[in-house]
């Protein structure tokens, strides 16, 4: 029973860390960075006024609409199996989850936080505080993309905005870049602080870029990322099916907009495998 109540307790603590990382993002880190890049560093830049200036304005509101509307669309997405009419009569392939007390089809895997098996889970996402599965697979994607375009854009024009005021101050600048928290704390000021929301900037774009890539890659191998450790099974269709499977049949708008309905193919239940070592 002691163990029960601390599994229990745990998997309670991830999902309120879970909850806590994605309102923070959107309550504070998201509105803070808005600022930031529009009220700052646009007008410093950028003259007021000018056709340049408001198509700023418009890309902005584009990627801020897709960041945030693919991250709730994402949270909000139901991919368990719970709801999911699992009757198949070709059940040879299917496993047991002990946990869940169900057989479960092909690709599903049991999430210890969220505490329910998932359609063909991926990963549990820190950011959605839920696991990217079947149906929100493509919500991710897009999630990750638009931060890492968002990033690397504002990125440029915050380096320009640092080069109107930043000083060498005998290499002290170097010293802000590579250790930007702790300049920032013991030398607090305008400075320090732009340098450390550029690093910021920097290292949020780099690693959502590379959570992109990887997973991008995946998709176009018929791959989720538990399998990429097999390489005896393949679920791979060729690369535009791979992305249909992902995207929907609307693969090819969907990067407009969350709202942009693109059906999905299958049912994440029911899934032909080509076993390559027959």
């Amino acid at each position: 029973m002691l163990i029960t109540f601390e599994r229990v307790q745990n998997k309670q603590i991830k999902r309120f860390l879970g909850h806590i990382a994605y309102l923070t993002i959107i309550l504070i880190l998201v509105p803070a960075f808005l600022y930031f890049e529009l009220c700052i560093v646009l007008p410093a830049v950028i003259e007021k006024g000018t056709i340049q200036y408001i198509l700023h304005y418009i890309n902005a509101s584009f990627l801020l609409l897709n960041i945030i509307g693919n991250m709730i669309y994402g949270m909000f997405t139901n991919t368990t199996i719970k709801g999911n009419f699992l009757e198949n009569a070709r059940k040879e392939d299917w496993t047991m989850c002990a946990v869940c007390e169900c057989l479960r089809p092909p690709r599903a895997w049991h999430c210890n936080i969220c505490d329910i098996c998932i359609l063909k889970r991926d990963h549990h996402c820190t950011f959605f505080a839920c696991c990217v599965g079947y149906y929100n697979h493509r919500y991710f994607m897009y999630f990750t993309l638009y931060i890492f375009i968002a990033m690397i854009y504002s990125f440029y024009y915050n380096v320009i905005f640092l080069s109107h005021f930043v000083t060498w101050n005998h290499g002290l600048v170097i010293v802000k870049f590579i250790f930007p928290l702790a300049s920032f704390v013991v030398d607090y000021g305008d400075e320090s602080l732009y340098v450390f929301l550029v690093v910021i900037n920097l290292i949020v774009g780099l690693f959502t870029g590379f959570l992109f890539l990887y997973h991008f890659n995946n998709i176009l191998k018929g791959k989720i990322t538990p399998e990429t450790k097999f390489d005896n099974i393949s679920y791979d269709r060729g690369w535009l099916q791979n992305l249909i499977e992902v995207f929907g049949q609307r693969w090819y708008l969907t990067w407009i907009s969350p709202f942009i309905c693109s059906p999905l193919p299958g049912d994440g239940i029911v899934w032909f495998i080509e076993d390559k070592q027959k």
